[in-house]
């Protein structure tokens, strides 16, 4: 299925310190408590729900299928999107993951896809690292999950590998990722 599709190079990857730390957090902080709510695509017809603080900045997405990004102070990125629940769309959305990091990054190595539950959702996630045009180390966190109304939510974390202030928050607002 589409969960074994390889996200990584075809060298050998290790398991990463950051992905290990990262996934915990992800899974594990609780949710603080946050000034707004996130619910993708519409409120009156949500596919999902995102908690995030006021802090961070939302830029809407232009039209459905589009992502909503969330940007934090010191560059953290986050992006939510829902994709067709086929798996056509998910291994579309995978390949093009693929292409963007080797396209934007150098040096990047991915985990292996990992099962992850979370509120319920049963869905999968890697995580990596590469190196940015201007010699940033950048931390990767990507997430699919399967949703009730048959669509796939499609989770994108991105930080500076030295920005551990925006990893709490972004892990806090990836804890917050629902169905409504």
């Amino acid at each position: 299925g589409a969960r074994s599709v390889v996200l990584a190079r075809s060298d050998a990857v290790k398991n990463l310190v950051f992905a290990v730390s990262l996934l915990a957090a992800t899974l594990c902080v609780p949710t603080a408590a946050h000034a707004d709510r996130l619910a993708y695509p519409s409120a009156d017809a949500a596919s999902f729900l995102i908690d995030y603080p006021a802090s961070w900045t939302m830029t809407p997405a232009e039209e459905e299928g589009d992502y909503v990004e969330l940007a934090g102070k010191d560059g953290a990125m986050l992006f939510f999107r829902t994709i067709e629940g086929s798996e056509e769309a998910l291994l579309a959305a995978i390949q093009d993951s693929k292409d963007y990091l080797a396209q934007d990054y150098s040096n990047v190595v991915l985990s292996k896809a990992k099962d992850v539950e979370q509120h319920g959702l049963k869905g999968f996630l890697a995580t990596g690292t590469g190196t940015n045009e201007d010699g940033d180390d950048v931390n990767f966190l990507m997430a699919w999950f399967p949703l009730p109304d048959g669509t796939i939510g499609e989770l994108w974390y991105a930080a500076f590998a030295d920005d551990a202030k925006g990893a709490k928050e972004a892990a806090a607002i990836l804890n917050s990722f629902r169905a409504p």
